[in-house]
């Protein structure tokens, strides 16, 4: 599912106009649309009052709302107008407000009567935000503050029209004085503010309304975002055939855990296992043969030898660099210990490996010391930071790249030649020499616990080893991890649930996902 950034839907608007629909035409849609959606929601709630109040701003949003003003009071609504920031500005929006006023419908000048403004507010049974659009950037003033805040309040439903007014469309932050919606209507496309916490939550349930754009104006679009759903994901999944043995399905190698660690390691297998992977072994350090042969029945083991801090040695290294032909990918990093042994062995893992390697926990300490080691690498890379990893890998402070988190992924991502999951609320995954970029919008803060992260490793090595592109081996590991997390909050709680869980539900859940 494709998201548009501001910048995108200004392009797609552009050669609509200029090929398609006029720039009035598709306002007049847009608000046709919204009134359409607000109408079956409000007979649907059953709200037996009709009395709607329309805050238009003076942009393209504000002209919407002039659209669904009037459509609403051609069905019967008693409908009033509050013009929060003065007169339209644009041409087509001035060309809207102007069929209102020819409609006789009410309207009140927020800065000439702001008492009156704020008492229809109070008494509207609809309240509906058509104030700011997809390109607000800034922060509202301190007056208009005290009208959204009175809107947010409102008993009624709240509706905003393409985004919240508040909302910064395209990285997901909000000032604080945002609307909260109880429905949002996206104009055309979701965008990135629809998937994107905190934004999201000021979101309320979000519909899509199509305004007759044609899907040759968004084939312009290159550098996209997008998202998955349920069925998108499933898409993703390659045949099972009925002859498949053990083999068809791949063998992945896991090189994880320690003396102190022992947990990262059977996490981040049994993930595997679940997976569907036909075959997963584990290498470990000897010391933690029998915690690890006790949790994990069905993996091959590979214990190994270990320096006197309970990780592995280089001594292992001829052991396990002769052995590497025989896997189809390789998940290394998880509670794998950060010293002189465990960087030699990552060093070396990455310059020999033919196949996709996933980096994570550990592994990715290891490169934040010394990222020349990703320019030496033989095959592709996967990097599973969470945001302090990625702070160490770029030097970059954690709240600098949260406040943008597609574009510092993007950056690493190319730099750097990897593909990229950024960890976190809404996970971001980018992959080298594409701008194509994938936002999450499955999952839970009950993943908010360590070994999450170690899950989701071997979830994702488990469907690269299983004919999976390696993006698509990503983003459905990505998603899949979000979407049994929720399973198991319905089930257990967000508070409750541990990665194990995670790991239990795993089976049980794929078997909507396979064909």
């Amino acid at each position: 599912m494709r998201l548009l950034s501001s910048d995108e839907m200004k392009q797609v608007e552009q050669y609509t106009a200029k090929y398609g629909l006029s720039y009035q035409r598709m306002m007049e849609n847009a608000g046709a649309a919204c009134a359409r959606n607000i109408r079956n929601i409000v007979e649907n709630e059953n709200v037996s009052r009709r009395n709607a109040v329309i805050v238009c701003g003076k942009g393209n949003n504000g002209g919407d709302g002039f659209v669904v003003a009037r459509k609403l009071s051609e069905n019967g609504y008693n409908v009033s107008v509050i013009l929060s920031c003065g007169y339209p500005d644009s041409p087509e929006a001035t060309y809207m407000y102007k069929l209102v006023i020819d409609s006789s419908i009410p309207t009140i000048w927020y800065d000439a009567d702001r008492l009156k403004a704020m008492q229809t507010v109070k008494n509207a049974d609809i309240v509906i935000d058509a104030i700011f659009g997809f390109s607000f950037y800034g922060n509202i003033s301190e007056d208009l503050k005290l009208l959204i805040a009175e809107m947010s309040n409102s008993k009624g439903i709240k509706f905003a029209i393409d985004v919240p007014s508040g909302v910064y469309c395209d990285s997901g932050y909000n000032d604080p004085g945002c609307f909260k919606a109880d429905y949002t209507i996206a104009i055309s496309a979701l965008k990135p503010a629809h998937i994107i916490h905190p934004s999201t939550d000021c979101c309320g349930d979000i519909i899509i309304a199509n305004i007759g754009i044609p899907e040759d104006s968004y084939n312009l679009v290159k550098d996209s975002l997008y998202t998955y759903n349920k069925t998108e994901v499933r898409h993703l999944f390659p045949e099972r055939k009925s002859d498949a043995h053990k083999g068809s399905f791949g063998h992945l190698l896991c090189i994880c855990g320690s003396r102190n660690m022992v947990g990262a390691a059977v996490l981040s297998t049994s993930a595997a296992l679940r997976s569907g992977a036909g075959l997963v072994t584990v290498a470990f350090p000897e010391s933690a043969y029998l915690p690890i042969a006790t949790k994990l029945t069905e993996a091959l083991l590979m214990p190994l030898p270990e320096n006197e801090e309970g990780t592995l040695s280089r001594e292992c290294l001829p052991k396990l660099i002769t052995s590497l032909d025989k896997y189809d990918a390789v998940v290394i990093g998880c509670g794998l210990g950060v010293n002189d042994d465990t960087s030699a062995i990552v060093k070396a893992v990455l310059e020999n490996s033919k196949v996709p390697v996933i980096v994570d926990a550990d592994g990715i300490n290891i490169i934040a010391k010394d990222i020349s080691i990703l320019r030496n690498a033989k095959s592709k890379v996967v990097l599973t930071p969470h945001p302090k990893e990625m702070s160490r890998l770029t030097g970059t402070p954690t709240e600098i790249i949260q406040s943008d988190r597609i574009g510092h992924a993007r950056k690493f991502s190319e730099e750097n030649s990897v593909y990229l999951a950024l960890k976190g609320s809404n996970t971001v995954v980018t992959e080298p020499d594409s701008r194509r970029t994938y936002v999450n919008a499955s999952g839970n803060n009950g993943l908010s616990k360590g070994g999450s992260g170690d899950v989701l490793s071997g979830i994702m090595g488990g469907f690269a080893v299983q004919g999976f592109r390696l993006i698509d081996a990503i983003t459905a590991a990505v998603y899949i991890h979000g979407h049994v997390a929720d399973v198991v909050a319905d089930n257990l709680s967000k508070s409750g649930m541990l990665p194990s869980d995670i790991v239990n539900e795993l089976g049980a859940t794929l078997g909507a996902f396979e064909k």
